[in-house]
């Protein structure tokens, strides 16, 4: 019934297109923004106070999580909630505030060297590391539990997860990782494992200067490593002798860890239910307003949207399904636009992929046009976001929003990326001209695609198919057996084979249900798939120099020269804005060239919450902190989370200025 449904959805997005491109809006019913609008800026700010002083606030939060998890090991795990949860637990060097500005953290202080290759950051005295219960342990966190993150992150049989930027960033550290591997595979037989280990303090870039201070070396000017420091895990501490005595047992329970944050993981019940609990020594314990937070499984076939609706969860997010469903409702009133997503959805190209159709055509940037300009983002969009789509729609591979200048402009606002921020892809007529185009390259006049014969396409496991070497080119887009992404699948072919024509392109959906890197992506085992990335920290670097030639990212095999040079030379720029301004012709450059085709945010639609909004950290690259959250015993309501998001935006300009 919900693919049906869904279906329902597509078809009517479908007939609602002409509508919207005529200049029809979907409008908010619940929207208030005209009396925000006129209101001063003491009237709003006023206004929202009431907001906040009438409201009961209660002690616990609720909320959920989907899987069940085998380790709280914060080095090595991928899943975002148990990361969500590490968050929570062990406090870093710094911490943004409720605007976003870093602040101390278990770091009082911090400097940085003239070109930002050297930081030094000074540890607060006093800070324990506590059970499970709440005790202390009678050990203190200190500058050698850092150095000791990246002892134990350098060792490959810690298996640490996403190490890539944070081993290529510090000086030394990609050498005596990937020596002490060379030894472990055989390659590397001069050396013993004990030799290596024993040099770390002298090769590695991190030292304890004293008993409270650290250093990091990095191999790079890192104007953004504050910001690195939020997102990335592996630049968290350790308590070394305990995690190394435990082995592989670190972290497989909440008994197996050391806790340092605003909470500590109190009870695990692998399958039903963690809960943390307020840390009674944590260094910043008054502004830590939850004592509790409660997390439950969801149980097959229920929604935490419904466990919301029963008084069971303080959030729920809202899919475009259910959004259309609750028009008119009581809970209409309650649903709450999601503020930001820094991750982009793409469609990858494969340039080296079985399907010689496929092959041929995508080397040709008309055809990778032809995509590009066939994609109507904003209907697909409409899957997200029903009532304000445009909000979700993204042209660019870094987030708006999330990389900043040092005079405050957003890198997205950079020349030559600006222009394609700003394009409009949806243009079905010069998707057509552009498929004539590379049809009058790559076919004779009979339709025959030259240099290539007819055969069968072997994507095994995703499948196996054949190809006549004759218009319509053969494309093969494989996805998951997700629902909702079926249905975003099922729009692109209509949108794609309406646009381009069937007489030119047989666009084939496969969904798989076994989605992997190791079977789908690393194989090519595709012609177009679809996936996201995310801009992690304050530079473009974190996407961009994984998409070069030979980076990670480069799933589609393409190999492209040009870029290539422009990120060695972003990556050399002698100041920050130089090193934007290439980073944005490279971005630019690959985008303008369809190598990759970026059409919306990951945004979700809409969700409701019992929190009260603007309390927390604003972490924009890292996992959300539920330090100072101020949770109510009923649902905020969009009306009130208005009059909040708009004095909130004045306070954080103000909170901003007096930063810069």
């Amino acid at each position: 019934m919900k693919r049906i449904a869904a279906l329902v959805l597509v078809l009517a997005l479908m007939f609602s297109f002409t509508a919207c491109q005529n200049g029809d809006k979907n409008v908010n019913a619940n929207q208030t923004t005209e009396p925000v609008a006129t209101k001063t800026p003491e009237e709003i700010s006023n206004a929202a106070q009431e907001i906040t002083d009438a409201k009961e606030y209660k002690s616990v939060y609720r909320t959920s999580f989907n899987k069940s998890y085998a380790s709280f090991n914060y080095f090595s795990t991928a899943y975002s909630t148990v990361r969500s949860i590490v968050t929570n637990c062990i406090d870093g060097l710094v911490e943004p505030d409720i605007y976003g500005v870093y602040v101390p953290s278990l770091a009082e202080s911090w400097t940085a060297n003239d070109d930002e290759t050297v930081w030094t950051f000074k540890i607060r005295q006093g800070i324990k590391w506590v059970d499970h219960t709440g005790a202390d342990t009678g050990m203190e966190v200190t500058a050698q539990d850092f150095v000791d993150g990246i002892r134990y992150i350098g060792d490959p049989l810690n298996d640490a997860y996403s190490l890539r930027v944070v081993r290529n960033l510090i000086e030394g550290l990609y050498d005596y990782y990937w020596t002490l591997d060379d030894i472990d595979s055989g390659e590397v037989a001069d050396k013993t494992r004990e030799e290596v280990l024993a040099s770390f303090d002298n090769t590695v870039g991190v030292k304890a200067i004293d008993e409270y201070t650290v250093e990091y070396t990095l191999t790079s000017s890192a104007p953004y490593f504050l910001s690195l420091i939020e997102s990335s895990m592996l630049l968290l501490p350790i308590e070394y002798d305990y995690a190394i005595e435990l082995g592989e047992d670190f972290g497989v329970d909440n008994e197996h860890m050391l806790y340092c944050g605003a909470y500590y993981i109190s009870a695990f019940e692998r399958d039903k239910a963690i809960t943390l609990t307020k840390n009674p020594l944590y260094w910043d314990k008054n502004n830590v307003t939850v004592e509790t937070v409660e997390y439950q499984m969801i149980p097959e076939g229920t929604t935490s949207l419904e466990m919301f609706k029963r008084g069971e969860l303080d959030d729920a997010t809202v899919e475009a399904e259910e959004y259309l469903s609750m028009k008119g409702t009581e809970w209409e009133g309650k649903l709450i636009p999601t503020e930001r997503s820094l991750s982009t959805n793409y469609l990858w190209l494969d340039f080296s992929g079985a399907n010689p159709e496929f092959n041929t055509f995508v080397q040709s940037e008309n055809f990778r046009k032809a995509l590009q300009y066939s994609l109507n983002r904003e209907a697909i969009a409409s899957l997200r976001d029903p009532v304000d789509p445009q909000r979700v729609l993204r042209a660019t591979i870094n987030a708006e929003g999330a990389i900043y200048d040092g005079n405050g402009v957003d890198y997205t606002d950079y020349a030559p990326l600006k222009a394609v921020k700003d394009t409009d892809y949806n243009k079905p007529e010069l998707a057509r001209q552009y498929m004539e185009a590379a049809v009058a390259e790559l076919c004779d006049e009979n339709g025959n695609i030259k240099g290539i014969e007819a055969g069968k396409v072997d994507y095994l496991p995703v499948g196996t198919f054949e190809v006549d070497a004759k218009l319509p080119v053969t494309v093969i887009y494989v996805g998951t057996d997700d629902e909702n992404e079926i249905v975003m699948a099922q729009l692109m072919k209509t949108m794609v084979e309406e646009a381009i024509g069937t007489d030119l392109i047989d666009f084939q959906i496969v969904c798989f249900s076994g989605w992997t890197y190791g079977t789908v992506a690393d194989p090519y085992n595709y012609d177009i798939y679809f996936d996201s990335l995310s801009t992690g920290y304050a530079d473009p670097s974190g996407i961009l120099t994984r998409m070069t030639t030979d980076g990670a990212e480069n799933v589609g095999g393409y190999d492209v020269p040009e870029y290539d040079a422009l990120i060695d030379q972003a990556l050399n720029a002698a100041t920050f804005e130089e090193r934007l301004e290439k980073f944005a012709e490279a971005e630019a450059y690959l985008c303008n060239g369809a190598y990759v085709i970026p059409f919306i945010s990951s945004l979700r639609g809409y969700y409701m919450t019992n929190c009260m909004p603007f309390t927390s950290p604003l972490t924009l690259y890292g996992n959300s902190k539920f330090k100072g959250a101020l949770v109510m015993d009923k649902p905020l309501t969009y009306s009130e989370y208005q009059t909040l998001d708009a004095a909130y935006e004045i306070a954080r300009t103000d909170a901003l200025k007096n930063a810069d």
